[in-house]
């Protein structure tokens, strides 16, 4: 007969392999509690193998930047480990951006300063007065900036079971704050390609503060020293992965190194297409937290070139219930992050119910139409990557993601700014049997985007330009002729791509304008709105910012007009886009 302890890790594996794809029925709830005289929210998850009379271990997990508890819960995986192994999960999440891991000074953050230390322990008395918590047995899961706060909590005065990071390391301000000699074990999954904690460490490029990054080396030279580890690894393997578990508390110390690994959580299974590096960061995790004594370090293997991106999924996502998905896509040179904070999407997606995904370009770019051009005449921008399939890998992403969200395949849409609003245009030319809506901000139609978009079927899209516009100018972008001449017309007039689109779309040339009412808060600046009256084949919308910069409208205080020109706030750009999305649905094509 099997013995009882082989028996249940048996019954373990099974509940683990046998979970469908991260598709569970019960959803996480979310609570709010007053902390420090400030509402917060945090979701719980409790399996259906926990028992009320058995003290079950916690895992907190604390998620990235711009993101939310619902979004690390649905995909992370997390929820397997949890029914396998009968423990509770906590979401905290964040007032703003970011986690309070000492770094707002430091880095010179513009949101109020949070309490998120006390607010976390508030939440583990909240949920420890309801069901018996197991002390002993208490962990923590930190993804990108949530890694830098768990890094911030092992070096807390609470005894922690284990920390897991994925996809960061530690900031020099951290080391130095770092004082108290946790006993814990610490797990760290970082990809060797991650643009944000690079392999290397550094500075953050072009950022106007003396704080740095430290390398993979230094980050587990550092928590070696403090946990009191061997100087060499128990064992190792390629990409500086290396396991200690001679260490003075008794605890254990893993950096894995995920070879061409980007910025994101590790999945792995047969419904993802992209990052596929054979490398699951919630089995690592569950394996690290509670089989360490037989934890070995995993081997994975490259499967073509990464992609990042940023997910809210917003409180009152039910996964019983289809959600429509929108893509907000940044301009160049700048990433995911910027463009949430340029958009303020997510505050849109909590108050209407929508999934936001903010996808990242290679090189900080889209390819908009590189593989279209037919000479060397081009906007500029970074060639050497270039031209990646990012019509494909968008339409992909939509499918990756539909793994762990119950996304409604009716309503996706695409929305743009700049180098990311050219690639919207591109998208509605190329993609419009995948999405429902189109909206760009700040760009103009690549004159070699002309033949695509002509030959495309109409689709339903926002077009909206300032017509101070310093970086895509209202007359369109030229270059100067090298052999003379006229000059070489890279994109169409901002009126000229409103009029191809309308005739692409069968809208009459008349319609109806409306100037809305200027708020004070932009002098200088109005907006008026153009709707054809007529439009056969899908609707389209124009806004015309009156005096506008290369600006989001109605974020202030993001982009300097120094820079950019002013930023009208007479209207809610990400409201008017999703007041627009809502409006249009994806019909079966014939």
């Amino acid at each position: 007969m099997l013995s009882r302890t082989f028996a249940v890790a048996l019954a373990l594996c099974a509940i683990l392999l046998a979970a469908p794809a991260h598709a569970y029925d019960r959803g996480l709830e979310m609570r709010t509690l007053v902390h420090s005289g400030v509402s917060r929210s945090y979701g719980v998850y409790t399996p259906a193998s926990a028992t009320a009379d058995r003290p079950a271990p916690l895992i907190i997990a604390l998620h990235g930047r711009y993101s939310s508890a619902q979004a690390l819960h649905a995909m992370s995986g997390l929820a397997a480990a949890a029914e396998a192994r009968g423990a509770v999960l906590l979401y905290p999440e964040t007032v703003g951006a970011f986690w309070n891991e000492g770094g707002h000074a430091a880095l010179q953050r513009r949101e109020p300063v949070q309490d998120d230390a006390g607010f976390i322990e508030a939440a583990i008395a909240a949920l420890s007065a309801e069901r018996v918590i197991d002390p002993a047995r208490i962990y923590v899961v930190g993804y990108d900036v949530g890694g830098s706060m768990a890094f911030r909590m092992a070096c807390a005065a609470r005894p922690l079971a284990g920390v897991a990071v994925v996809s960061a390391l530690m900031w020099d301000y951290a080391e130095e704050g770092c004082t108290a000699a946790q006993h814990t074990s610490l797990l760290i999954l970082h990809g060797r390609d991650d643009a944000n904690f690079p392999v290397r460490g550094g500075d953050i490029d072009g950022a106007r503060t003396n704080s740095r990054r430290l390398s993979a080396a230094q980050t587990v030279a550092f928590w070696r020293a403090r946990l009191g580890c061997a100087d060499r690894p128990s064992a190792s393997a390629s990409n500086e992965s290396a396991i200690y578990i001679q260490c003075a508390n008794a605890g254990a110390l893993a950096y894995i190194g995920v070879a061409r690994g980007a910025h994101e959580w590790f999945r792995d299974g047969e419904g993802y297409a992209i990052n596929r590096h054979r490398i699951d960061a919630a089995a690592e995790i569950d394996r690290f937290f509670f089989e360490r004594g037989a934890y070995q370090l995993p081997t994975n293997r490259a499967d073509g070139r990464a992609r990042s991106w940023i997910t809210y999924v917003p409180p009152n996502y039910d996964p019983s219930r289809p959600t429509p998905l929108v893509f907000v896509l940044h301009g160049r040179p700048s990433n995911a992050a910027s463009m949430a904070a340029i958009s303020e999407m997510n505050a849109v997606a909590a108050r209407h119910g929508f999934i936001v995904v903010y996808p990242e370009g290679i090189d900080n770019e889209w390819n908009t139409h590189f593989d279209l051009i037919r000479s060397n005449a081009s906007l500029g921008g970074a060639r050497s990557t270039l031209p990646q399939d990012d019509v494909d890998f968008l339409k992909t992403l939509t499918a990756d993601l539909g793994v762990d969200l119950n996304i409604d395949r009716t309503r996706m849409y695409v929305a743009g700014f700049s180098n990311g609003g050219f690639m919207t245009m591109r998208m509605s030319c190329s993609a419009s049997d995948t999405f429902a809506g189109f909206a760009e901000v700040g760009a103009a139609l690549y004159v070699e985007m002309s033949d695509v978009c002509r030959r495309s079927p109409p689709s339903p899209i926002l077009l909206m330009h300032g017509t101070a516009d310093p970086s895509i100018p209202y007359g369109g972008v030229t270059l100067a002729n090298p052999e003379g001449g006229e000059p070489i017309r890279i994109t169409l007039r901002v009126l000229d791509t409103v009029s191809f689109f309308a005739r692409r779309n069968g809208c009459g040339m008349d319609g109806q304008s409306a100037t809305f009412a200027e708020s004070g808060r932009s002098p200088g600046t109005h907006v008026i709105r153009f709707v054809p009256n007529q439009c056969i084949g899908a609707p389209l919308e124009y806004y015309l910012i009156n005096g506008g910069g290369h600006t989001w409208p109605g974020t202030p205080d993001i982009m300097p007009p120094e820079n950019f020109g002013p930023t009208n706030l007479d209207i809610n750009a990400s409201e008017v886009i999703w007041d627009f999305f809502a409006r249009q649905t994806l019909e079966p094509r014939r």
